[in-house]
């Protein structure tokens, strides 16, 4: 999310505001007392008649807020609605202003809602009326969202029926569904509950705030010095201190699976580390044999000929792969930018060992 300015603010003045200086322009204010504390948080499509509409003497918002409570305000550029809406939901779930008293649905925004269930049901809303359901949001583009929705069905085929059916449906003939209503044992709800977190974290990358999410790659050369990468990305940015390098001690040769493998499973003796909510593989489909053994959702991302700008995501749970094209700009980016991280962090602990050793060997 690029804001236009990070911070701008003005004074109120004897119960009264100058409020020419505000900009007519969308994005987010912040009410504020004269000991500095947030007092209200909101978003608007213009700034100025928002922020005026709520300081006139009729207003229903001063019964709520009086005005002599108010001392400064503050407020943030966004480019779009879509971004001044996640930045007030973040603001207000970080500093809980005392007026803003709860985050109130709206029926133009969608809620992705995640049924608490053995086999869990993936479902649009725009209300969250079940206490006992995880609900994703808010969306703001309904359009985009259900067509996101779309192609993860295609890598993560989730159950969309309000109640399980004795036999498989349509959906299960199309692939976009597991058919848990056949299978319902331990292992496959194991599974199951892993894509769902992975579509979870998805959702959260599209909102900006994702979990824990790693990336992995093997560089090597013919097989000598070879070495992997784990990159680590939380809520979408970088998080370097916690970048890791590995060289390859058991696997022998070029195997790009079975060093993977070898990192993967190093990786996770590693308990004081925190886990990882999603894996990235940088690879095909073959990448994702390297993870068989981990009780977590998993990706790999492949390179394409074509598009260096690109790639073609593959699951565990699909024959099919699909372009990251097709997705979100901002979980295309996001998810490229990770990839790209572990195989130039790879390639460049590769690099080092092997000049390290022709030095040796030289001198």
């Amino acid at each position: 999310m690029k804001l236009k300015r990070i911070s701008k603010s003005i004074n109120i003045k004897d119960k009264g505001m100058k409020i020419s200086n505000l900009p007519q322009r969308i994005g987010v204010y912040i009410l504020q007392d004269k000991d500095g504390n947030i007092l209200y948080v909101g978003k608007a499509k213009n700034i100025k008649k928002r922020v005026a509409s709520h300081l006139q003497k009729k207003s229903d918002f001063l019964t709520i807020l009086p005005i002599e409570r108010i001392k400064d305000v503050d407020w943030l550029e966004t480019d779009t609605e879509k971004e001044a809406l996640l930045l007030e939901q973040q603001l207000i779930k970080k500093y809980h202003p005392r007026f803003n008293i709860e985050w109130q649905d709206d029926k133009n925004y969608f809620w992705v809602e995640i049924s608490k269930e053995n086999f869990p049901r993936i479902s649009l809303t725009h209300q969250r009326s079940h206490c006992d359901s995880e609900y994703l949001g808010p969306f703001v583009d309904g359009k985009e969202l259900k067509n996101f929705l779309k192609n993860l069905r295609i890598l993560f085929p989730f159950r969309t029926c309000k109640n399980l059916p004795q036999k498989p449906c349509l959906y299960f003939d199309l692939k976009l569904c597991l058919g848990v209503c056949q299978y319902r044992n331990k292992f496959i709800q194991q599974k199951y509950n892993q894509f769902i977190k992975g579509i979870g974290q998805l959702l959260k990358i599209y909102l900006g705030n994702s979990g824990r999410v790693e990336g992995y790659d093997i560089s090597n050369i013919s097989g000598t010095f070879s070495c992997g990468s784990m990159v680590v990305f939380e809520n979408n940015k970088p998080k370097k201190s916690e970048y890791r390098l590995f060289k390859i001690k058991k696997t022998k040769g070029q195997n790009d699976v079975k060093s993977l493998e070898e990192v993967l499973l190093r990786r996770m003796r590693h308990g004081e580390w925190k886990m990882p909510d999603l894996i990235i593989l940088d690879g095909g489909k073959g990448q994702l044999k390297a993870a068989k053994k981990l009780n977590l959702p998993v990706l790999s991302l492949a390179k394409t000929k074509r598009a260096i700008s690109s790639g073609r995501l593959y699951s565990i749970f699909s024959k099919k792969y699909l372009n990251l094209d097709k997705f979100p700009e901002n979980v295309k980016n996001t998810l490229l930018q990770l990839r790209d991280q572990a195989h130039r962090f790879a390639i460049s602990f590769h690099k080092k060992r092997r000049v390290k050793y022709l030095l040796a060997k030289k001198y």
